[in-house]
């Protein structure tokens, strides 16, 4: 009598626990690629490009006002952009350190039609170098 033996497998098997391993990894990739999205932020130098965007962005200009507090509380002053075009921007956050001698400022956030303003989720005032003088009197 022959003997039968049993097919030999060749290849790799696919568990069940290996699917789960996929599928992790795979959600940990999308979840990888939409936060890395979010997260990015155009750069503009320009009023009307940040008003355009539905993104939220980052807006450097120069300060047009001193700026004051609404009724709300919030931080109000106008950013002048390179062309001389100046936007209102809306600020929960207090009055920046040395505002008012600031070279440039980033406004961080998006434009809102019905505010009619610039919401900023954070500033970033750029003020004259201590090191600025020192070249000056060399």
């Amino acid at each position: 009598m022959a003997t039968i033996s049993p097919p030999i497998r060749r290849g790799f098997e696919l568990k069940p626990l290996h699917i789960a391993g996929i599928g992790i990894v795979l959600i940990a990739v999308i979840f990888g690629i939409f936060g890395f999205q979010s997260g990015f932020r155009s750069y503009t130098q320009k009023v009307d490009e940040a008003m355009a965007s539905t993104r939220s962005v980052q807006l450097a200009g120069f300060l047009g006002t001193t700026g004051e507090y609404d009724a709300k509380g919030r931080f109000v002053f106008m950013l002048q952009d390179g062309d001389g075009k100046q936007l209102k921007i809306i600020s929960n956050d207090p009055r920046p350190s040395n505002f008012e001698q600031a070279i440039s400022i980033v406004a961080i956030g998006r434009y809102d039609q019905g505010e009619q303003a610039f919401l900023a989720d954070d500033l970033l005032v750029k003020c004259p170098s201590k090191y600025q003088e020192l070249q000056k009197n060399s």
